[in-house]
């Protein structure tokens, strides 16, 4: 759970959006829950209405005007008493309509409101991967797999907005529409609920093992995929250098095995995911029909206080008791991959440069005599490239590094701009050690001409910033 907390930081200020979700999903529960009550006073209305002798009004101050049952009780009596059994099913109908459309309408003021929320997280953890990405050594990308990289980036940020962020929804409104249910149902009859919710946990215990594996599972179909991607940029970046050497049927071979291996563990994951839906359906229909039988049975030998309308009304608002508990279920086995992806996206943001200024670092603003390398060694692990070099190249003079490839060409000058680090010695610019500089202002005395062409956006944002 810790990783769900800290992908949720990214949806500060939270509060923003939780208050009126919450807020507009109590309405709706309200209201949705009301219209299933409503079967009840509607089949008493068709099958068992009958004038009462005595209409008492509930109160018309303090907590009377809160009894909501009393009141459209009273209504319902008043209009079977005066206009019929007729007016009186009209009256219930009514109020059915406007249950369903105010329930309606906080529904959808909830979900826009949950949507403004999934599309601001996603907002934040995509800037935040990106800019720290940006933000990385030049080093860190020769370890790294781009492929890799853009998957994190493009695809498991979509991940987690779709399964992690989603189960907020399921957070705040299933918990609230479970707990409505059960009041309505403890408010008909206590003792049927009672032995009802015996079974609950014997369901939950179920789907418990059913979509315990998924989150390695989801882990191993994320390193999986980023491969394909890291297969396909590879590819495409070097197709020349594939059909020369006529490498072609290894790279195809090497592609399809990552993608029937991604395949079978996707396959797995789609296996256990889709079946804690039919189980928990199938759970919830024994359940039902066990309510019917028994509670059938009581009210059939009169021995409940349920009348017939009651008892059918309890069913269906039992019948959507699972509905809740259906949606956390699956929300929990979908969680799986999005924890996997967030913890991917995570270790990316969490990744630090290994070259910063300094605390005391200092502007350049020009150069006016030499670049002075002292000593300086550099390695790859344990691969070393320059050993000791000593050079000095006078401002205005024109040199030229010839080598074979592997000799430290490029990695010499990849030390000036600071790209990376010597591992010992130091450079010096004007008798400054480049460490005692800020990397902005000393890249900004430079020019480079790059080995591959790079366009930005167009020719004028390219020329802009290469020379």
């Amino acid at each position: 759970m810790k990783i769900y907390f800290r992908l949720l930081s990214f949806a500060k200020p939270i509060e923003k959006f939780a208050i009126p979700y919450v807020i507009f999903t109590i309405l709706y529960v309200i209201f949705s829950t009301s219209v299933l009550a409503l079967l009840i006073p509607l089949l008493d209305t068709l099958f068992n209405a009958k004038p009462a002798t005595v209409l008492v009004k509930p109160s018309g101050s303090g907590l009377g005007l809160l009894d909501i049952k009393a009141w459209f009780n009273y209504y319902q009596q008043y209009f079977i008493n005066t206009r019929g059994q007729w007016a009186a099913l009209q009256y219930v109908c009514g109020v059915m309509i406007v249950a369903v459309i105010l329930g309606n309408l906080f529904r959808y003021l909830a979900q826009r409101i949950m949507e403004s929320l999934r599309i601001h997280t996603l907002l934040k953890i995509r800037r935040a991967v990106f800019s720290n990405v940006m933000q990385l050594h030049l080093g860190y990308f020769n370890n790294e797999r781009k492929g890799d990289i853009l998957s994190k980036i493009a695809t498991e940020v979509q991940v987690v907005q779709f399964s992690v962020t989603g189960t907020l929804q399921v957070i705040f409104k299933e918990p609230f529409q479970l707990i409505a249910f059960l009041i309505t149902l403890f408010a008909i009859s206590v003792k049927l609920t009672l032995i009802s919710l015996l079974v609950v946990p014997i369901a939950g215990l179920i789907i418990a093992r059913i979509v315990k594996r998924l989150r390695s599972q989801a882990v191993a179909a994320q390193n999986s995929y980023a491969n394909m991607v890291s297969y396909l940029d590879e590819a495409l970046s070097g197709i020349r250098i594939i059909k020369a050497f006529n490498a072609t049927d290894f790279i195809t071979k090497r592609f399809d095995d990552e993608n029937i291996r991604y395949s079978k563990i996707v396959r797995s994951m789609s296996k256990r995911q889709q079946m804690a839906s039919p189980v928990s359906e199938i759970l919830s229909i024994t359940m039902i029909s066990f309510i019917v039988l028994y509670g059938g049975y009581m009210v059939l030998n009169k021995q409940s206080d349920l009348t017939p309308a009651e008892f059918i009304g309890y069913i269906g608002l039992f019948s959507q008791l699972m509905r809740p508990a259906k949606a956390i279920s699956d929300a929990f086995s979908n969680i799986h991959s999005g924890l996997a992806a967030g913890e991917r996206i995570l270790q990316l943001i969490d990744e630090k440069p290994q070259i910063v200024d300094a605390p005391d670092a200092t502007e350049v603003t020009d150069f006016n005599d030499s670049v002075h390398f002292n000593s300086v060694s550099f390695a790859y692990n344990e691969k070393t490239v320059l050993n000791h070099i000593n050079l000095v190249v006078p401002k205005g003079k024109t040199v030229a590094l010839v080598g074979p490839s592997g000799g430290g060409k490029s990695t010499l000058m990849d030390l000036i701009p600071r790209f990376i680090d010597p591992k010992a010695g130091e450079i010096l610019i004007d008798g400054k050690d480049l460490r005692s500089l800020t990397s902005h202002s000393l890249r900004s005395l430079m020019g480079i001409v790059n080995q591959e062409s790079i366009f930005i956006e167009d020719f004028k944002a390219n020329a802009g910033k290469t020379h």
